[in-house]
């Protein structure tokens, strides 16, 4: 008999510490989920705060030569904090129809341009015209969905492209006294 009470005193013993391990190894597989959910949300918003500073300039026809400067800069630093090179997954190039600009020294980029130029990403404007009213030009803007591409193993951006608004320095300086004079524009949308 006492040995039966005693095998029953053992066996509780073994069932409540197969009770204390498998709450523990519940709260422990919890906390392991929560904290992976955690890393992950905390992931997504370093991506998608990373991302937004290139989507801001996504169909905006009115880009000047000092934002594209600032983007240059940016894309340069991330590339650096990585030590990202052509090619890698994290890096990221900045084009002006379709050329890279990335090397390209600032101070020069921004002399060259001398506030007449403007550039547009996913948004193609062409076709700028002067009606009799001096306070309004046409143009025909061609919305576009490449500009911005990403790396598919990451979801970050990869490299962002802006074209040049006017097909020739008339045009292009006829939209940036537009722009500049606060005309109005009459756009002339194509798909």
């Amino acid at each position: 008999m006492e040995n039966a009470s005693k095998a029953l005193i053992i066996a509780g013993e073994i069932l409540i510490g197969i009770l204390v391990l498998s709450l523990a190894t519940y709260i422990i597989t919890q906390f392991g989920s929560f904290s992976r959910n955690l890393n992950d949300q905390i992931s997504e918003t370093e991506i998608a705060t990373f991302n937004v500073n290139f989507t801001n300039y996504s169909e905006r026809t009115n880009i000047s030569m000092q934002e594209i400067a600032t983007i240059i800069n940016y894309a340069k630093r991330n590339n650096s904090e990585y030590e990202a090179e052509r090619g890698d997954d994290y890096y990221v190039d900045v084009m002006i129809d379709g050329t890279s600009i990335i090397d390209t020294d600032i101070n020069d980029f921004l002399s060259q341009n001398k506030n007449t130029t403007y550039y547009s990403c996913n948004a193609i404007v062409s076709n700028i015209s002067a009606t009799s009213n001096t306070e309004e030009i046409q143009a025909r803007r061609t919305m576009a969905d490449n500009d911005i591409v990403y790396n598919e193993y990451t979801r970050r951006v990869r490299s962002i492209n802006f074209h040049t608004i006017g097909a020739n320095s008339a045009e292009s300086e006829l939209y940036a006294n537009a722009l500049l004079q606060k005309y109005n524009i009459v756009w002339r949308d194509t798909v």
